[in-house]
């Protein structure tokens, strides 16, 4: 008999990252305007998306955002 292997489906997160030099002060309002960088990675859940953009990018993550897959017509 096999093992069952509990397999999570991969979505899509854009990640945001803060990079050196931003005043703390400043960063939400930065990324609201959309004005700070940002990474899109797959990942099965948030927290595991906001680890790969770190190591990915070598920079803080402000916040992760689940991207919607558009349906195909």
């Amino acid at each position: 008999m096999h093992p069952i292997h509990n397999v999570q489906p991969l979505r899509s997160y854009r990640a945001t990252l803060v990079p050196q030099g931003i005043t703390p002060s400043d960063v939400e309002d930065l990324a609201d305007a959309r004005l700070l960088p940002t990474i899109r990675v797959k990942a099965a859940t948030a927290e595991q998306a906001e680890a790969h953009a770190h190591i990915a990018s070598g920079k803080n993550v402000l916040r992760v955002e689940r991207i919607e897959e558009r349906a195909e017509a």
